[in-house]
């Protein structure tokens, strides 16, 4: 009744069958050594109330896949020790996503901001699945100290009819092209300053990009 309440409020914003992902928030994310990405499932692109009672329930049940409790066990988790929410949010239509890291989780340097960048939706980044472009800017100046850009050869992108998302090529001629200009990396970075000001803690963040406009998810 309550996910029935909520997303009866979102339709107001969204309009009818208005799409939404569906997410897991567990307790045993984002530890200290051990990250949890793409343990739990997500769904992207869900709509109608049905499928989002079905979806949330799959998203609830994915804490007790056989991948999931193997990396627990690997990392000395008790079963026993990890609750898992599931979130619900209006789907963004990323046409560039990816991920930002205040403090740059390679060198643990707190003066550097991480980024990860491919085109599509978050998911193919967050998977595994695609070699994203990768910028550290400087948290004093914004500058950009450095600069790899990869082939990035797959994107995650919604699914024009039905529910969910699917794993396309990306077209040649786009797969070592910037996906966002010098300005807009460092837009995105003042964004994520403002979020580690406001938590006042080194934040790992998601974040999309489209029709001029960035959404942190």
């Amino acid at each position: 009744d309550a996910i029935r309440g909520g997303y009866a409020e979102l339709e107001k914003e969204l309009g009818p069958n208005g799409a939404v992902s569906i997410r897991s928030s567990a307790t045993a994310e984002d530890l200290p050594g051990m990250s949890f990405a793409g343990q739990q499932d997500t769904y992207l692109n869900i709509h109608g109330l049905d499928a989002v009672l079905d979806h949330v329930q799959q998203c609830w049940a994915s804490l007790w896949t056989d991948r999931a409790i193997s990396y627990r066990h690997r990392q000395g988790v008790g079963n026993a020790d990890v609750l898992l929410a599931v979130i619900v949010q209006e789907m963004f239509p990323s046409e560039v996503a990816g991920v930002m890291f205040t403090a740059n989780p390679m060198t643990s340097d707190p003066g550097e901001i991480l980024l990860n960048v491919s085109w599509g939706l978050g998911e193919a980044i967050v998977s595994g699945r695609v070699n994203p472009d990768q910028y550290i800017l400087s948290k004093d100046s914004l500058e950009i100290k450095e600069k790899e850009l990869h082939e990035k050869k797959v994107m995650t992108v919604r699914r024009e009819e039905g529910q969910g998302s699917l794993e396309v090529e990306v077209p040649a001629e786009n797969r070592a092209l910037e996906t966002l200009t010098d300005e807009k990396i460092r837009e995105l970075a003042r964004i994520g300053l403002e979020i580690e000001a406001h938590y006042l803690f080194p934040q790992d963040i998601e974040w999309g990009y489209a029709e001029g406009r960035f959404a942190i998810l």
